[in-house]
């Protein structure tokens, strides 16, 4: 009983930044439903469905609190599209790549954004910069089930994108991502489900609700970007440190 409480309040924490800084959600609840030993079997759709909720209730409420408005629809096709295709790509090559090598390379990616935000160094935004950073996410979702939030929010802001659409933009453009790896994991048959989904799930669901509060609060005080920044670079450095 103790092991489900303490499951939930890790899926309300992870909801709650997920939805406010545009990341973390699957790099916090993963270890932790692993390490109540649940199998990679369990895990991998239990975060992924339940990480569709938080997209979606989350994308909702962005939207209700002006995170994201109709300006910012196009940035996100941008995102969303060759996010969801790659998704597929990165989900095939999970059965036949090693993840050692995605992995080192999202961790010195996500590492040299982080380092960028907090130092302030902008690149000029254009589609095919943004395309390239969306593509590169898609596939780091399908492959490890990870690494879409901190490349894609990062790289919004390091493109001189306003840090609070982006993190709007980080859950909203990828509920078509989620979608679509868990067809293409349905697709090969791994996926299991288990009743930690709904323990997980409502906490989650309730969190998100709360989340794109936190991301207006930081971006109206003008410090989103050196937190979403000082998250990267943790990131980062804790993904390289698991590879090691």
């Amino acid at each position: 009983m103790l092991d489900m409480v303490v499951i939930a309040l890790v899926a309300f924490f992870a909801a709650v930044i997920d939805t406010g800084l545009g990341m973390c959600y699957g790099t916090i609840l993963t270890p932790a439903l692993l390490i109540a030993d649940y199998s990679p079997e369990v895990v991998v759709p239990t975060v992924l469905l339940s990480q569709f909720i938080v997209d979606v209730v989350g994308g909702i409420t962005h939207t209700k609190v002006k995170n994201f408005t109709r300006k910012d629809v196009k940035t996100a096709l941008i995102v969303a599209v060759p996010a969801t295709i790659f998704v597929v790509l990165g989900a095939f090559s999970n059965i036949n790549l090693p993840k050692t090598i995605t992995k080192t390379y999202i961790g010195v990616l996500v590492t040299l954004l982080g380092v960028m935000m907090l130092l302030g160094i902008k690149l000029r935004k254009t589609p095919k910069r943004l395309l390239l950073i969306s593509a590169i996410a898609g596939f780091n979702k399908g492959f490890i089930g990870g690494g879409f939030g901190p490349v894609v929010v990062s790289g919004q802001i390091v493109l001189n994108h306003d840090p609070r659409p982006s993190i709007a933009i980080g859950d909203i453009a990828e509920i078509p991502v989620v979608i679509f790896g868990l067809l293409t994991f349905a697709l090969f048959g791994a996926l299991q489900f288990s009743p930690i989904f709904v323990i997980v799930s409502i906490p989650a669901l309730v969190a998100s609700f709360l989340g794109p509060y936190l991301t207006k609060t930081i971006a109206e005080k003008n410090y989103a970007e050196k937190v979403v920044g000082l998250v990267a670079l943790f990131l980062g450095i804790y993904t390289l440190a698991e590879v090691l």
